[in-house]
């Protein structure tokens, strides 16, 4: 649990554990920090022992109601952007953690980075710690009364920004509203298969929808059965845990005009049905639910914020699983819209989901359509675990989305969607097949399926988060650990922040 403000006045005049100060390489640390350090901070500089190089820290103690002083490294000025600071933010973080500290005080760069005015770097600091702090496990310790187990929880940790001015605290507020939709993202993506069921996955929805004001209906079996949803029931139908259909809608009073729709596939486990993976690493299938998950942690963070734009939420979620009930290769399926699928291959089963959710999206009337998925390992081929891979229908739409990923770190890159495309997914027998040309263009030809079913006219992108949907290994990104990164809700908020500003 981590609680991010901003705080102006004197950062060392306040009790912290320690305060963070940011400095490019070369740069010299502010003549306060130094005096309260008794001059180590200098020293460090001029001793080589602390040169501000990217990644660097130094840890130095002084009188005063903030004992510890950590001086840690930008890099170079020149190219420094955002993701700059919010790594440096999240080594700051890790060592107040290793500390065991219950407050830290950041003090952003004085000269703020490329792109970003003071006050958007104060919210980027924001963001930045929330996300190092947060931390997930299902591990047990001692406690309560009778001496028995309960799950671990993480030290609090206090975070104060210090940044002067209105817009900066706003900055904060955003930043800290974003943060906590991600770390739900994240909480939800972390989860195990036997305790992340649809039927949880809809609940906690439901959940956050009352914390964060916006609205929830969920589908229910003979819901999906009643509307036609083929290809969600053809996916679920060998598993034991019922499917659930996620309607989230978030209209603030005055918002005017036609809704964004975001769309989120909602695996919850993915064992590959009939096409059964091979157990190695299946356990990772878990996060097969992490776009669904992304969905849900957008509304949340668009209501929190509270962002002057009609948006809904859409999360198609089910197991795939091998049951004597199950979809078999080559059967035929009917989706929402009326076209039919072949199902040559029961693992391309995100795409049979997200069908039904992007046909459902018709009586809307949306604005735009943008849907999150972890749909092809082919885009870790293209774009290993750096970017997402975005394609659709409106090339505007998916510039926005670019854009919106440089501005907060969830960078996504274009693929195309040419006509010659759309002929890997012609079926023989059906109107569309779900597999596309054996190992060519694996990530495009899941796309071209998507445009099937996408409401005509309405422009749509489709972002394929499977290099980046979780990491696995640690630290990851500076302040993205192990586990779900939550991809897709910043990038989505800043989409619909600029979108609402335009």
């Amino acid at each position: 649990m981590t609680k991010v403000e901003a705080k102006g006045g004197d950062p060392l005049g306040s009790r912290l554990g320690a305060l963070a100060v940011l400095l490019y390489e070369g740069e010299r640390p502010p003549a306060r920090v130094n005096e309260a350090t008794g001059g180590a901070a200098q020293r460090a500089v001029r001793l080589g022992d602390f040169r501000g190089k990217a990644g660097q820290q130094a840890l130095l103690y002084g009188s005063g109601r903030t004992p510890r002083v950590m001086l840690v490294g930008l890099g170079p000025r020149k190219g420094a952007g955002a993701e700059t600071v919010r790594r440096a933010v999240g080594e700051a973080v890790r060592l107040a953690r290793r500390l065991e500290l219950k407050s830290l005080g950041v003090l952003p760069p004085e000269k703020p980075a490329r792109g970003l005015s003071a006050a958007d770097a104060a919210g980027v600091v924001a963001e930045a710690a929330a996300l190092a702090a947060y931390g997930w496990s299902l591990k047990t310790e001692e406690g309560g009364k009778k001496g028995g187990r309960r799950p671990a929880k993480g030290p609090e940790l206090k975070v104060q920004v210090f940044a002067e001015g209105a817009a900066a605290k706003a900055a904060v507020r955003r930043a800290a509203a974003v943060a906590e939709g991600t770390n739900l993202a994240r909480e939800l993506g972390n989860l195990p298969g036997n305790l992340g069921t649809p039927t949880a996955l809809a609940q906690a929805a439901q959940k956050e929808g009352r914390r964060a004001g916006f609205k929830v209906k969920v589908l229910l079996p003979a819901d999906m059965k009643r509307l036609g949803m083929g290809g969600l029931l053809g996916v679920a139908k060998g598993s034991a845990e019922p499917p659930r259909f996620v309607h989230m809608e978030y209209s603030p009073r005055g918002a005017k005009g036609p809704p964004v729709v975001l769309v989120g596939k909602g695996l919850t486990f993915d064992s590959g049905g009939i096409s059964i993976k091979p157990s190695d690493k299946m356990w990772d299938m878990k996060f097969d639910k992490c776009g669904g998950c992304a969905v849900i942690g957008a509304l949340s963070a668009v209501a929190r914020a509270k962002l002057p734009l009609r948006v809904v939420g859409l999360v198609p979620s089910t197991e795939n699983m091998p049951g004597g009930r199950a979809t078999k290769p080559g059967d035929v399926l009917t989706a929402l819209n009326g076209k039919t699928i072949e199902v040559q291959n029961t693992d391309a089963e995100g795409r049979l989901i997200l069908a039904d959710a992007l046909a459902y999206a018709e009586r809307l009337k949306p604005a735009a359509i943008v849907d999150f998925a972890t749909l092809t390992g082919a885009v870790m081929v293209a774009l290993g675990d750096q970017r997402a891979g975005v394609m659709g229908t409106d090339e505007g739409l998916c510039e926005a989305l670019r854009k919106a990923g440089e501005a907060s770190g969830e960078r996504v890159w274009p693929l195309p969607l040419d006509e010659g495309y759309g002929d890997y997914v012609k079926s023989a027998v059906a109107d569309v097949k779900n597999l596309g040309k054996g190992r060519l263009a694996g990530s495009i030809s899941g796309g071209w399926f998507l445009r099937h079913f996408v409401p005509e006219g309405v422009p749509w992108a489709h972002v394929d988060i499977a290099g980046v949907a979780w990491n696995s290994s640690d630290p990851g990104k500076g302040y993205l650990g192990q586990g779900a990164t939550g991809f897709g809700v910043r990038l989505a908020f800043e989409f619909l922040r600029a979108r609402a500003e335009a």
